[in-house]
């Protein structure tokens, strides 16, 4: 499928149902892979990719894959650059759903943006937060919750997530 609002340059591979909702745009590299037929939660389970206004970007690079129930939803911009693999039962947002003012908490709270860099192995039941930058080969471990920005080939995990090692290599 390519319109105006979803852009891939080879189509995916789909081993999970697929659901690419929300007005903005979604742009995916070649060899890209989502779901995993013998990963956990096969059946039943789903991946929405969801640029959630108009204004919204979600790229994805080339040769990215995840395993099952993946949420990825952008306000702003969501990048994930090429080589990725990504656990199971991830969520991505760039935005806080409900504002933290109690008196603006049916708005849309703070926006920022996300961007993934290359080779980077995200494991299973992670949150990346908005205004997180993964630099490339770097790993973040099962159950991290991130925000902000770590450089390249460093071991992130806890939460909040912190760099527990270097990867030399």
């Amino acid at each position: 499928m390519i319109t105006k609002r979803i852009n891939y340059k080879e189509r995916p591979i789909c081993n999970q149902k697929v659901y690419l909702t929300g007005g903005g745009q979604i742009k995916i590299g070649k060899g890209c892979i989502f779901g995993y037929k013998i990963g956990g939660f096969h059946k039943g389970g789903s991946i929405e990719i969801q640029p959630r206004y108009k204004g919204a970007i979600i790229k994805i690079g080339n040769n990215v894959a995840t395993n099952n129930n993946i949420f990825i939803c952008s306000a702003n911009h969501i990048e994930i650059n090429d080589n990725t693999r990504i656990g199971q039962n991830v969520t991505i947002m760039d935005f806080e759903a409900h504002g933290i003012d109690p008196r603006k908490r049916n708005k849309v709270g703070e926006i920022g943006e996300i961007i993934i860099g290359e080779n980077v192995w995200i494991g299973n039941n992670v949150i990346i937060l908005k205004n997180s930058s993964i630099g490339q080969n770097s790993i973040i471990a099962a159950g991290a919750v991130v925000s902000g920005v770590f450089p390249d080939n460093v071991i992130i995990g806890g939460v909040p997530a912190k760099i527990i090692k270097t990867i030399h290599g």
